[in-house]
């Protein structure tokens, strides 16, 4: 299906499992896929993005609030819910990551590395990137951009995604309809 992507479609895809690998994530999933398009430059998606109010600092600033530095997808609200609950979850990280061989107990504390050189995708983001096909074709594109990624993660209803538009106070029908508008234009 790669070989449908523009380059920086393409492009976004393949920086997403570098973004997942860096986070230490053991998946690929829609926040990388949405942070990664926001960094591509001069696509569509972007300049969609930016025309609606939400520029691309600002967009990575709100996903890295949602997204927390937790691991396996565990956000700032869930940990402080563990800890109501009296678990430590940075503490069951420490031990676990000990007690499989892994950081030895008195290095400083920080998101838990996965060891995966090429982190797979999640079911989710797998939807998302099928999503955007259904988009293009949609569209009656015979190709898939930043743009219908894009789409594909809104129609995903992910909610990093869903909740970073919020913090703009945009719906997904308002990005949506600016997508649409925009590849009109574009022709």
């Amino acid at each position: 299906m790669l070989e449908r992507f523009t380059r920086n479609a393409r492009d976004v895809v393949l920086r997403a499992h570098e973004a997942a690998r860096a986070a230490g994530a053991a998946e690929v999933l829609p926040a990388h896929l949405f942070v990664t398009l926001v960094d591509t430059d001069g696509t569509l998606a972007v300049n969609v993005l930016e025309d609606l109010g939400a520029t691309r600092e600002e967009v990575r600033r709100v996903v890295r609030g949602l997204t927390g530095h937790r691991p396996m997808g565990l956000s700032t609200d869930d940990a402080e819910a563990l800890r109501l609950l009296g678990i430590d979850l940075d503490d069951v990280m420490r031990r676990i990551d000990r007690d499989l061989g892994g950081a030895a107990e008195n290095e400083t504390t920080g998101p838990r590395k996965v060891r995966h050189a090429r982190p797979r995708f999640a079911k989710a983001s797998k939807k998302v990137l099928e999503l955007s096909l259904r988009e293009a074709i949609r569209l009656g594109d015979g190709f898939i951009g930043s743009e219908h990624i894009l789409l594909g993660l809104l129609r995903a209803a992910d909610p990093v995604v869903i909740g970073t538009l919020e913090a703009f106070d945009l719906k997904p029908e308002d990005v949506r309809r600016a997508v649409e508008e925009a590849e009109r234009r574009t022709g």
